[in-house]
């Protein structure tokens, strides 16, 4: 059961990381493409999005990526 209730977990978190992406893109990045893009693409973008969001609204961004 404790598998299972990892996979639901991790599910979870996926699902979170792709509803991200598609909001914080203001639409750039559709659903059904956050879905087709790689793990490890998808969480530069993410990081990059944030990034860019916090440079916009004018707080200082943290130059690590």
């Amino acid at each position: 059961m404790a598998y299972l209730g990892k996979l639901k977990d991790e599910q979870t978190a996926l699902s979170k990381q792709i509803a991200e992406l598609v909001i914080y893109s203001e639409g750039a990045v559709s659903w059904a493409e956050a879905w087709n893009i790689p793990p490890l693409d998808r969480d530069l973008l993410i990081k990059t999005l944030n990034r860019f969001n916090t440079l916009k609204s004018g707080k200082p961004g943290s130059e690590e990526m």
